[in-house]
């Protein structure tokens, strides 16, 4: 079953733009300033892969996306939360953005199995892009235990 590329990619956007924020909600709460300018490239570089999306929906005749979703407001109030208790606060919020890019490679990847064929290569694209940020978080995780 495939669904209409616009529906696609405002889903893709709407996460995407949830973990851009989570991105630049984290890295005002670090204590590290290394780490701080790294999560501020990354949300850069997702800010980039956002606009991407919105003109390859714009491209396909869709009305892309602008906003994030309803709940990721919400999600960046129990992240705030959750980290408030921890006594080391960066390698619990690079685990936390880690598992928030894996969602959002994962939404991708569902995404391609839904996609018309030509959509699903563009997103494809975007995807590797999203992959390449996702193994730089995935390498401090690593660090951060």
């Amino acid at each position: 079953m495939s669904l209409g590329p616009t529906s696609l990619y405002n889903a893709l956007i709407r996460r995407s733009i949830d973990l851009r924020r989570l991105y630049q909600h984290v890295a005002r709460r670090v204590a590290e300033p290394g780490l701080r300018s790294v999560l501020q490239e990354n949300a850069a570089a997702l800010e980039l892969l956002i606009l991407d999306l919105q003109m390859q929906s714009a491209a396909r005749g869709g009305r892309p996306a602008t906003q994030g979703r309803l709940v990721g407001p919400l999600e960046r109030m129990l992240a705030t939360w959750w980290a408030r208790g921890l006594p080391v606060h960066d390698p619990q919020w690079i685990r936390l953005l880690a598992w928030r890019e894996g969602a959002l490679l994962q939404a991708f990847d569902d995404a391609l199995h839904l996609a018309p064929i030509e959509a699903a290569v563009t997103l494809g694209v975007t995807r590797s892009r999203l992959q390449a940020v996702h193994l730089d978080m995935d390498c401090l995780a690593a660090t951060a235990r």
